[in-house]
Formats: C-alpha cells, sequence, structure tokens
C-alpha cells in the first residue's frame, strides 16, 4: 500500500471515529429514535411512519423558528417538486398565467401565452376565462388546485373548458404538457408580439430590466438580454445601437439563489472584487465569492431599484454594486434578509430540509440582515444613496403594483376588455399615477448621459 493510500486510510478512520464520538456525545439523537420506538409500538392511535417522521422535522425546524429562525423549513415529498421547479424555472404545463377574477371568481388568463407554448398553439387568449380543468370545476378551487391540475408530466394531455366572451358556448381544448421556461427577467413593457422590450421609450439610450427572482436561469437570461441591449458584439459599449446606462429594478423581489446573485454581480465588476462573503454560526469566514472581471460591463452607468420588499438575493447584488460604486441605488431601504438557507436532502431525496447555515457579508463588511431586535438607526438593509430615498406610503405602493401589472399586460394601458376587468376586480388606477422611483432613476442616467 502507498503511503499517499495508507494516510488518506488512516484519515477516514479518525473521521469516522469522530462522528461516532459525536453521536455518543450528544444523547438526544437516541432519544429521538427510542421516542419513535415508544410511540409506534404502544400509542392508541396507529400512525403512519410518514406522518411520525414529518412531524419530528416540522418539530425541530418550529424549535428553529422560535430562536429566531425564520426561513429554515421543511419541505416534504408532496411539495418538493414544487419547491424545485420554482428554483429550477421550469415544469411541466401548458403555457398560461392566470389570476382569479370574476363572479364566482375563476381562473382568468391575464396575458397572451409565449410563441411555442401549448396555449399559444391551442389559441388560448388573454381574457380566456377556464371553467373546467380535466372536467373538474375550477369555481371554488384554490390556486395551489388549478396549478396542481395544469401542471404535471410532460407529454401528457390536459383539457381545459374556457369561456369567451365573444364565443356564445364555451369551448373545450386539448394540450399536451411540455417543458415551459419561468421567465425571471422583464422589460419595461411588452409590445404588440408579447415581447418584452428592454430599452424605455422616453429615452432609448436607457435599457430597463427587472428581475423578478433569482432562479438558475437568471444569469443566462440577463446574459442574453444584455448581449441584445449592446446591439453590437458582446460587452462593447461604443456601438451607436448600444444602451448607454442601464436600470435593473428589484422592487419586490424576494430573493433565490445565492451563485444567480453573485453571476448577476459578476456581468458589472471589474476581476478581484469581492462580491460577498459567508460566514458560519462561529461568524468565520466560509466563502468568499469574488468577481472574474470577464463580462465587459464594467463601465456602463446603473441604476439599481429597492423597496422594503427587495430581500436576500437582490440585496447581495445591490450592495455589492453600491459599495463598488458602480451603481447609485434608488428608492427604500431594502428588507433586510441576510442570511443564507442551504437545501439538504432528506429522506434520499424524497424530502427536503431548507436549513439557515449562514449569514452573508456585503463587500464593506456589514451583514444585511436584520435582527429581530432591530432599530432603525441599526445597519441592516441597503439604503438608498443620499439624495435618492424615494418613500412610498401604503396606498401609493399598492398603486405601483396595479401600474406594473398593467405594464405587464399587452397593449399597456390600452382599453381591453382584460384591462377593463381588472379595474373592475381592483379598482381603476389613477390617471396621474407616476412611477417616481423610476422617474428619479431616468432623471439621474439622463443629467449623466448628457448631452446626447
Amino acid at each position: 500500500m502507498s503511503q499517499r493510500n495508507l494516510l488518506l486510510l488512516l484519515a477516514t478512520g479518525v473521521i469516522t471515529y469522530a462522528c461516532y464520538l459525536r453521536a455518543e456525545q450528544n444523547p438526544y439523537a437516541r432519544y429521538v429514535a427510542a421516542g419513535y420506538s415508544v410511540i409506534d409500538r404502544w400509542s392508541l392511535v396507529d400512525t403512519p411512519d410518514q406522518e411520525l417522521f414529518e412531524g419530528a422535522m416540522e418539530g425541530m425546524v418550529r424549535a428553529l423558528k422560535q430562536r429566531g429562525d425564520e426561513y429554515s423549513a421543511f419541505v416534504n415529498e408532496a411539495h418538493r417538486e414544487e419547491f424545485r421547479e420554482d428554483m429550477r424555472q421550469e415544469f411541466g404545463g401548458v403555457g398560461v398565467h392566470f389570476r382569479f377574477l370574476g363572479e364566482p371568481p375563476l381562473p382568468t388568463v391575464i396575458s397572451p401565452p409565449a410563441p411555442g407554448t401549448p396555449a399559444f398553439a391551442a389559441g388560448i387568449q388573454a381574457g380566456d376565462r377556464i371553467l373546467e380543468i380535466a372536467d373538474s370545476p375550477t369555481a371554488g378551487m384554490t390556486i395551489s388546485q388549478v396549478l396542481s391540475r395544469v401542471r404535471g408530466l410532460v407529454g401528457e394531455l390536459v383539457s381545459l373548458t374556457i369561456e369567451r366572451e365573444a364565443e356564445p358556448e364555451p369551448i373545450t381544448v386539448s394540450l399536451v404538457r411540455q417543458v415551459i421556461t419561468v421567465e425571471s427577467i422583464f422589460g419595461d413593457i411588452r409590445d404588440e408580439e408579447g415581447d418584452w422590450q428592454y430599452r424605455l421609450s422616453q429615452d432609448p439610450r436607457i435599457g430597463y430590466v427587472r428581475i423578478d427572482k433569482f432562479g438558475d436561469k437568471s444569469v443566462a437570461e440577463l446574459t442574453l438580454v444584455l448581449a441584445g441591449l449592446q446591439g453590437a458584439p458582446y460587452g462593447k459599449t461604443d456601438s451607436p445601437e448600444s444602451v448607454q446606462a442601464l436600470i435593473l429594478d428589484m422592487r419586490d423581489n424576494s430573493g433565490g439563489a445565492l451563485d444567480a446573485a453573485v453571476g448577476i454581480s459578476d456581468l458589472f465588476l471589474r476581476a478581484g472584487l469581492p462580491i460577498v462573503t459567508t460566514r458560519g454560526r462561529d461568524r468565520t469566514a466560509r466563502d468568499r465569492f469574488v468577481a472574474t472581471g470577464r463580462t465587459g460591463y464594467t463601465k456602463i452607468s446603473l441604476v439599481v431599484l429597492l423597496n422594503n420588499e427587495s430581500a436576500s438575493a437582490s440585496e447581495i447584488v445591490a450592495a455589492c454594486l453600491q459599495d463598488h460604486g458602480r451603481a447609485i441605488v434608488v428608492g427604500q431601504r431594502s428588507y433586510g434578509k441576510g442570511t443564507v438557507q442551504r437545501v439538504m436532502r432528506v429522506e434520499s431525496g424524497r424530502s427536503l430540509l431548507k436549513l439557515t447555515s449562514a449569514t452573508y457579508w456585503r463587500p464593506n463588511g456589514q451583514n444585511i440582515h436584520r435582527m429581530a431586535d432591530a432599530i432603525e438607526a441599526d445597519s441592516w438593509g441597503v439604503k438608498p444613496d443620499p439624495g435618492f430615498e424615494v418613500l412610498l406610503d401604503r396606498q401609493e405602493y399598492l398603486q405601483w403594483r396595479q401600474y406594473r401589472d398593467r405594464r405587464e399586460l399587452l397593449g399597456d394601458h390600452r382599453s381591453t376588455e382584460l384591462v377593463e376587468q381588472l379595474d373592475r376586480e381592483f379598482g381603476a388606477l389613477p390617471a396621474a399615477f407616476r412611477d417616481r422611483a423610476l422617474e428619479r432613476a431616468v432623471e439621474y442616467l439622463q443629467k449623466k448621459l448628457q448631452p446626447q
């Protein structure tokens, strides 16, 4: 046996013995097993092993929450795929976006299906009301129940019975589920074909990108959008067709994958600059992410839009770009979620444990996380740059949400039947409404870009 293999064998033995000693020193693992055995044998109520296991996992997570960890969670087998789909940004479906509207409330298609989806091929239109899914009436269903019936295995048939205002009778269409990719990068407004426009109509020199979530495909999506905005070879900004400035709108973005936040930050930084550092329970550095400088978008002028619902991964990007002087932050102070959740397989992968395992720290050395007893004067979250705070009260925030929803519909504020239906359901948007944070960002960038 070589010396290398002998050392490897000895190291393995030491680690195994250390794990054994640790288990022996913590008797609670034995107590839990003993408690399960007692319940399994003597309980009057015959409870399935799976339910006992899930109860134990949920109980341990509940204890974490009582100690201040509000983000750890146990994901059982029934919700595992839904959780994974959200991060992968893809699922088996038909490609419809719906919202409950009307009386009785029914799932109503709120935007035109994307080309290439089963819904597009079947002629589904914005405004269609879904009466039945696979012969099951949708009246009284919850969103989860609708999704569980529309989504499913790729290649399987699903039937939708729809009500359309222009048709006298309901229409039933059969669709074959296929892989549907969920967008995470949106533009300013959709054009007549339903495609996002990533340049501001009031000033095409300025690009606008709204990051809805940080998923597995977000970096690739944004990279493709940026290349299109350059109108030139990848990463070059000296073309007349290139945008000269970019707005990253992360308002209401609750976060997502750490890798996606690091990858998006990396697009705008020169090599060697720190992006974010994670630290474990003992506060020592665990992982340190540094920019690669491979992309070439290091000089384009940037503005980041935040509000008090911007959290986690969106705060990583905003803090990083702000600390390195790459972006001005406009809007409101962010939420203050500075913890990292690691997803671990349980039951051989049948269920998942999303466990808070570290905190993340911005390049200036501050932890973004807002503790339970934090006060306004503490350093949590990401604050707008001086002179760029745009505060919204509750009413203006709700109006902004309404305004943003309208811009996701085909035709913006045109008087379509669907927009009128939304107005009846949620109230009409004031004609004088202005997105003040976006206006402030545009004003700053236009001054920076002058003369034209």
